[in-house]
């Protein structure tokens, strides 16, 4: 356990802000994962930088299913090798 939270860590629970280069201007901006109803635009140049944002979906090696917002836990294998359900899993797109 983090003895602070890095809110773009991603160790502890999937992250809430992931960084992303813009691709017109490249300036590093930390758009929301919460937030993607709405246009997220650079923060320089205005691009919108919501498709660039979204993770792609993997498979969890705790739970054996697919998440679309994947944690660092659910990368890298298990020491037993068992699946077990897993708290932070989201079962559908953003």
């Amino acid at each position: 356990m983090c003895w602070s939270c890095n809110p773009i860590c991603g160790g502890c629970r999937p992250p809430r802000k992931r960084p992303v280069k813009c691709p017109e201007c490249g300036m590093f901006n930390a758009v929301d994962l919460e937030h993607f109803s709405k246009p997220n635009p650079c923060t320089k140049c205005g691009f919108d930088l919501t498709d660039l944002a979204l993770p792609e979906p993997v498979t969890c090696t705790i739970c054996g299913e697919v998440c679309y917002k994947p944690c660092r836990k659910g990368k890298t294998e298990q020491p037993d090798g068992e699946l077990r359900p897993c708290q932070v899993r989201v079962s559908e797109p953003l």
